[in-house]
Order: C-alpha cells, then structure tokens, then sequence
C-alpha cells in the first residue's frame, strides 16, 4: 500500500511540474508527501485497531472518535432492557488476553520484528531499493546525512548563483583554494569527532574527500591550473590519506572513497603521451595498498573495485597500445597483478570468522585466472608454444599451493584447496590442446576425467568429481571437431572408432564409479552419474553409426545398426545383472524409442524391412526388445504395461507393412491394403489364442493384453472403413466376384475377429476383472451394428461400381439411379431385420434403430428418389420400400415399454372382479 501511495504521490508531483518548474524535484516532492500521508494514514489504522483490541479485551465498548458520529442504528444507552435478574457468578469473567497480533509492544521489541517483515516483503528490487532508501533515512545519524545532501545541494545553487551574477570578485585560484579549504576542515573536523560521534565524523571525512578530489580534478581539466604530475601526485596522496584513515578508523567506506579516487587519478590526469611503465607501477602500488588492507582487513568491496580496476584498464591498454615489442615491459606486470589478487583471495578467506573460515570468493579466485590468461594470449599471441606453456605454468602454481594448504591448513581451507585443485585441472586440460593433437587431445581429457571421478567418488569430494564430468563432456566436444576422418585406417581398428570408443568407455566408467557411491554424495553426484551415462550411450551408438556408414553401402546401414543395436542392448542387460548396475538395466528402456525411429528410417527409405541382411537383423532387435521387456517385469517397474503395448503396437505395425510390401510384388495395392488389415486382426487372435498357455509374456499381463487385443480390433476396423472409402477394391490379377475380392474378404475376417474379440471379453471380464478392457468391449458392441451397416454399404457400392462401370466418385456414385435402388432396398432390409429380431427378442432398442434406419429410407425416397419417379428404378425403389413396410407392421410390431422405466410409470389397473 506504501508503494501505492509513493507511486500516485509520484505522478501527482510530476503532473504539476508540468505545469512549471522542475519535473524531478515536483516527482520527488509528490512521492515524499504521499509517503508520509500514507504514514498518518497507517498510524491512524493501528491505533484503531488498538483501541478495538482493548475495548473487547476490557468488555467496555470503544468510544467512537470524536470526529464521527455513532452509528444510525444505534440504541442509546437508556432505551436497553434491563438485564435478566439470576445468580450471580461465582467469579467474574476473566478479561480475554489480546491476540498476539494486537499486544502492544515495546518499541525496542517492534523495531527488529518490523525490520524483519519489511526485509521478508522486499521481493522486488524496486522494493528493495525502496527499504534500503528507508533504511537508509531511517537509521544512523539521520540529520548529518540529511544536513551533508540538502548542504551540497544548497552550496551548489549558492555558487551557480553567485557566478551567474558576478558576485565572486576573487581570482578563480582562490576560489578553488578556498573550497579545498573547506574540504580539508570537514576532514578536521571529522578527525577530531571521530570517536565521540563516529557517524557524523566519518560522513564529515567523506564529504572532504569528495571535495578535494573534485577540487583537484576541475583544476586539472577544467581551468587547467595544475600540470598533469603535480595533479597526479596530489591524487595519489590524497588516496593513500584515504586507505590510512579508513584503516585506522576501520572505516570500509573510506578505503573504498581512497581507492576509487587513486584508480581515477590516471585516468583524470592523463594526456595520452604518458608511459605505461609508469602506469601499470603506478597501479602495482595501490594493489599493493589493497594487500596491505587485505592482510588486517576483510574487505571484500575493496578487493572487488581493485581488481575490475585493474584487469579493465590493462585489457583497454592491451587492446589500444600494445605491440609484441612490449611484451618484456608488460609480462612482469600481469603476473604480479595475478600474484596479488590470488594472494589477496587466500587474505580474504583467512580473515574471515571461525564459522566462515575457508570462504571462496568466486569472483577473485576463478575470475583472476580468466581474465589473466585472457590477457596471456593477446601478449603471447605470435608464439607457437606460449599460451601452452602459460597454461601448465598456471597448472602448476595452482597444484602447488593447493598441495602446501592442504598440508599446512587441512580441513580449514578444503573449500579454497579444492577449487585451486579444479584450476590446476583446468589449465592442465587446456594445455593439452594447445600443445598437442585434437584426438590426442580427447583421449588425454577422456582418461583425465574418469581419472577425476574415480578419485572424487573414493575421496568423496564434489568438486574433483563434477570436474572430471565437465572434462568427458568437452572430450567429446574436442573429439568431434576434429571431424570424422574417412579412410584413416582398417575397418574398426582405426582412430575413428578407437577414439570415439575411448571416450565411451571413459564415460560409461565414470558413471558406473558414480552410480556406485551416488547415496553417499548426493542428487548431485546421481545427476552427474545419468548425464555421464548418456554421454557414454551417445558416442558408443555414434561411433558405431559413422563407422556403419563409411564402411557398407547405403541400403544396409540401418539393418546394420539395428543389429549392433540388438548386441549392444543384450551386453548391458547382461552387465546390469552382472555388475548389479541398475542404471545400465534402466537404460535398455530407450531401446524402443531407438526400435521405432530406426523402423520409420527403414521404411521411408526400402519399404520393408527383411531386405538384405534384414531376415536378421530386424528379428534380432525386436527379440533385444523382448528382453528388455522380460528385465522390466522382472524388476517391477511401473512402466512395464505401457512398455508391453507400445511394443505390441509396433510390432503389428511392422508385420502389416512387411504383409503389404510383399502382397504389392504379386497383387493390386488392394490386396496389399486388404493383408495388411487382416494382419492386425491376426495378431488379436494370436493374443487371445496365447492368453492362457504358460509362458511369457501375455499369461503375465492378461488384462492389459486383453485391452491391446480389442483395441487391435477397433483399430482393424476403423482402418478397414477408410480403405473400402478411399479404395476401389482392384481385385487383379483376379477379376472381381461378389466375396472373393479384396476388402469383402478383409470384411469378413474384421466380422470374425469382432466376433471372437467380444466373446472372449465377456468371458475374461465376467468376474468384473479388467475394467478398462470391458468398458472397451462395450463401446466396440454398441458400434458394431452401425460399421457393419457402413462396411456392407461400401461393399455394395463397390459391387455396383465393378459390375456397373459406375466411376468411384462420390458425386457419381450419388447421381447414379442404381446406386440410390440398391441402397433404399439395402438399408430396407437392413432395418426391417433389425426390427423384426427386436419385437422377437422384445428388444425396443433394435426395434428402435431399426424404425430410425426406415425413416431414413422413406426420406431419401421423397428427397432423393423422387425427382427421377418415372424411371424403372425409382418406382421399384417406392414399391419396395413400401412392402417392407407393410411385412415390418405384420411382422414386428413394437415390443411393450418396460415397466419401471420413466416414460411408463403408471400402475396397471387391477383386474375385475368376476
């Protein structure tokens, strides 16, 4: 709500400056009075609040304000009834405690619980900006900081006031030296306050500081009444005053000032003709100065501004001047620099308190050796060996010291000795390329990182352990740029396939020694263990892949790899049990996926699959397959039953494409569309032929292979529908007969297998088992009737169109008075069937469907039939229809109403009496 108040008081002030004067003072002025307004309005809440708490806590009401009126419908006091006369208590009612959110507080209790919830609320950097402007305002010396900004501010309006109109007389020297003056009276004066008012001083001494450095900067660049050496010495001075004030005050925010200050002397100063010896010295100093601090003080600002300082104004300086005739007069400076701030990052862990000891500052220890060897390159950018020799002297210094810490300090700096350990790992792993061969390059990194992990996971540290993950990942990166190199060797045993074995290995050990002790490290360490694993399972399939395809010709490589595939996946289930690695076992779960894309590759390229050395191929990975099914029954996985029918889907669909490729070689695309649906219906009656014999693996999952069985069924069907829709039913090389065609064959093995599919499931569901599979067969009966209708309405249509020589179009079809008979006859009997099988069953459903069918006959007949009533047909379509109709009437009345039911919920009268 504050905020709200801020923002609104904000925009109130910024449109009334826009009416005149100045938009940032009217914004600022708006926000602050609604900031307070907010305030009052606040307080007035709380003590309301209060005032309520405390009337039900005394049971007096609570008086209204004196500024509002009572309630309309109140009663005064008078007018009330009496109270009931009784006994009176025994003891009078306690008064109730107050809530803890309305006890009143002390205010050195509010204090810290309000600080705390406004530091909780701050979420926002906007809101945090707003509490620490508040904190800000709110705490310390409040006049001083207040007095200090409104001062400046008011200094500086009386100067541009008086220079506008000419009232300094003086000479611009005195001018300047009379506001150096009064900088170092705030220095004065803050020196001699220091320890009776250490706020105030301090902000006195800042203020000073800041004068004389603006001073001796507008001499220098604005009037140019100092030379540049002088100006320069004046600034260095004034920041070693500085860092001597701040440490002897313990003051951070002086030594911060001091150093900010002599970083911009050179800068300020500078004329562009001066000498980078004499820079870069200049800065050894002061980082000097910051050790210094460093060694007494804990300061990590400081530490931070020094080295942005630093490294930035020797990258520009590199970057604009330097040339390798420098390189002598610039090396010494890098490394000293380098020296100093990893130095400066071992101070600053040292310094720390008992419960802290040890701490890492990132930015120092990893960033330093960044920037530096960075900086390395560019100096050493024409050697051959330089950067390669620069890294293993980095390598070296790094294992050195974190060597003599972990000798001299143990356990109290583990942190900084370990990631002085992974820097020595690091510039070891870049000296590598630099000196040697991209694959020599890799095979080192592959060994150097299983080397890692293993050591970290016997040690158990984090850091050797992540590291040696890292290093397997940028193996395969390095190995991989070097691209593979056709014809480097014999078929396997060349450098291609050894390399990219090598780092398999490297990596799939890595994650076997992971997987080992992931309990003990970690998720971490069991995340590390997954990504090392796929990393491994990556280039193992890979490199077998590229070797594949350089090596045999094109219409083998997938048969190829769907065998080594087959291998590979019966080895590590094989190993998983072995070694009891159950991320090995886990892992054959993706052989399906890797099954299923390599079956649309093959597909999309032959057509089928046993081509070549296919036969084998294809059948062994589909028995890997089954294996990796087999390991997750036997180790209970949830994922088992879907595993189990995504793996039946895809075999069926392999043996329907194979049954259509090979029936396309000898007969019309119909017959091969009429096999392939018949194959579906052939794998369902396999199911449930098998559902009951002991073995593997129907007998282990009945319900789920019940489900897939009918779901085959439907699916048998709904493809079957859309081929006789689509496809005339070519019936060559055999000519076309009435049932021995393609799709009133396929018809009848669909009507078979619909047949056979729902008694099986009533049997296997009528003891209320497998619930999924019955609502299944439920659904497929209540469909049944309607796509045989629609299946035998395309087999007479096709009929039609062979014998006929109607065109197989849809507006042929429609406009052809042979093709409207056949169907109001056709849908005519079909539903005079239904109705009589329906008054004989006394079945009103049957009946019902049956008299919509009718209904649909007698319409098409006036809508349809009837523009043409003067041919042949047309009539024999009226005249049929309208005997069917008369023999339904004779035949199959309508079958009585169930009793019970809503429609028919009047009770029979009782009989009479005789």
């Amino acid at each position: 709500m504050q905020v709200l108040y801020v923002l609104f008081g904000g925009a109130l002030g910024l449109a009334a400056a826009l009416f005149g004067g100045s938009i940032l003072v009217g914004m600022i002025a708006g926000a602050i009075i609604a900031w307070l307004l907010g305030q009052q309005r606040r307080l007035e809440q709380r003590i309301e609040q209060l005032v309520a708490t405390a009337a039900g806590a005394t049971g007096q009401p609570a008086a209204p304000p004196a500024n509002k009126a009572p309630p309309a419908n109140s009663v005064p006091p008078a007018s009330k009834a009496p109270p009931a006369a009784g006994p009176p208590p025994a003891t009078s009612p306690e008064p109730r405690p107050l809530p803890l959110h309305s006890r009143p507080q002390t205010a050195a209790a509010a204090r810290p619980e309000a600080g705390i919830r406004q530091r909780a609320a701050a979420h926002t950097p906007f809101d945090r900006f707003v509490a620490a402007s508040r904190d800000w305002i709110t705490t310390g010396n409040v006049p001083v900081k207040v007095g200090v900004i409104v001062s400046f501010v008011g200094v500086s309006f009386l100067l541009k006031y008086a220079v506008e109109r000419g009232l300094f007389s003086l000479p611009l020297e005195f001018r300047l030296l009379g506001v150096a003056m009064a900088g170092f009276t705030c220095l004065a004066i803050g020196w001699r306050l220091r320890r009776r008012m250490r706020v105030y001083a301090l902000s006195l001494q800042g203020g000073g500081i800041g004068i004389l450095f603006l001073t001796i900067f507008a001499a220098l660049r604005v009037w140019q009444l100092l030379p540049a050496p002088l100006a320069f010495a004046l600034l260095l001075a004034l920041a070693a005053a500085t860092g001597a004030l701040a440490v002897l005050q313990d003051a951070r925010t002086l030594a911060v000032l001091g150093v900010v200050g002599g970083f911009l002397a050179p800068l300020l100063t500078s004329t562009g003709q001066g000498s980078h010896v004499a820079l870069f010295s200049y800065y050894l100093v002061l980082n000097g100065v910051i050790l210094g601090i460093a060694w007494r003080r804990a300061w990590r600002e400081l530490n931070l501004i020094g080295f942005w300082f630093t490294f930035a104004i020797a990258g520009l300086w590199g970057y604009g001047y330097f040339e390798p005739a420098l390189f002598a007069s610039t090396e010494p400076f890098l490394v000293l620099y380098f020296l100093f701030y990893q130095a400066i990052a071992l101070l600053y862990a040292l310094r720390q308190p008992p419960e802290r000891l040890g701490v890492v500052d990132g930015t120092l220890v990893f960033g330093t050796p960044v920037l530096a060897f960075a900086l390395q390159s560019q100096l050493v950018r024409g050697s051959s060996y330089g950067l390669a020799i620069s890294a293993a002297a980095l390598a070296l210094f790094y294992a050195a010291v974190a060597t003599s810490l972990m000798r001299r300090k143990g356990p109290a700096l583990r942190l900084f000795t370990e990631a002085f350990t992974a820097l020595a790992v690091v510039f070891t792993t870049l000296a590598l390329p630099l000196a040697l061969d991209a694959r020599w390059t890799a095979a080192a990194w592959a060994l150097e990182g299983a080397a890692l992990i293993w050591t970290g996971t016997r040690q158990s540290r984090r850091l050797p352990t992540l590291a040696g993950v890292a290093l397997l990942l940028l193996s395969g990166a390095a190995f991989g740029l070097s691209g593979w190199q056709a014809g480097s060797g014999p078929p396997v045993l060349n450098g291609n396939v050894l390399g990219g074995a090598l780092i398999a290995l490297s990596a799939l050990f890595g994650a076997r020694q992971l997987s080992r002790s992931g309990a003990s490290l970690g998720a971490q360490q069991r995340a590390a263990a997954t990504l090392s694993f796929s990393w491994g399972a990556l280039w193992w399939g890979g490199t077998a892949w590229l070797e594949l395809q350089e090596r045999l010709a094109a219409p083998h490589h997938l048969a190829a790899f769907a065998a080594f595939a087959a291998v590979s996946a019966t080895a590590a289930l094989w190993l998983g049990r072995r070694l009891a690695w159950d991320l090995l076992r886990q892992a054959t779960i993706a052989l399906l996926p890797l099954f299923t894309l390599l079956a649309l590759a093959q597909w999309h390229q032959q057509g089928h699959w046993l081509l070549g050395a296919g036969w084998l191929a294809w059948p062994a990975l589909a028995a890997a397959q089954g294996l990796a099914l087999r390991d997750l029954d036997e180790r209970g996985s949830p994922q088992a039953p879907a595993w189990h029918l995504a793996t039946l889907l895809l075999i069926t669909i392999l043996l329907a494409a194979e049954a259509h490729w090979w029936t396309a070689l000898v007969a019309s695309r119909d017959w091969a569309a009429a096999a392939a649906n018949a194959t579906v219906g052939l794998v369902a009656l396999a199911l449930w032929r098998w559902r009951h014999q002991p073995g593997w693996p129907v007998p282990r999952h009945p319900a789920d292979y019940l489900w897939a069985s009918l779901f085959l069924v439907a699916l048998q069907w709904a493809s079957l529908l859309a081929l006789s829709a689509l496809l005339p039913g070519d019936p060559a090389p055999l000519p076309y007969l009435p049932v021995i065609n393609p799709f009133d064959l396929a018809g009848l093995c669909a009507v078979l297998t619909a047949a056979l599919g729902l008694r099986v499931a009533r049997i296997e569901t009528g003891d209320g088992a497998a619930p999924t599979a019955a609502a299944l067969a439920a659904a497929l009966r209540s469909l049944l009737a309607p796509a045989l209708l629609a299946l035998t309405t395309l087999a007479l249509l096709r009929g039609i169109h062979h014998v006929a020589a109607v065109p197989w179009h849809v507006a042929a079809l429609f406009d052809s008075v042979i093709v409207q008979t056949a169907l109001s006859i056709w849908w005519g009997l079909a539903g005079v069937a239904a109705m009589v099988a329906g008054a004989r069953r006394q079945a009103r459903a049957p009946w019902l469907a049956g008299a919509g069918l009718m209904a649909v006959v007698v319409l098409k007949l006036f809508l349809i039939d009837l523009g043409n009533s003067a041919t042949l047909a047309r009539i024999i379509s009226f005249i049929g229809t309208g005997l069917l109709l008369l023999i339904v009437g004779y035949l199959a009345p309508a079958p009585p109403k169930q009793r019970g039911t809503v429609r028919d919920l009047t009770p029979e009268p009782p009989p009479h009496d005789i």
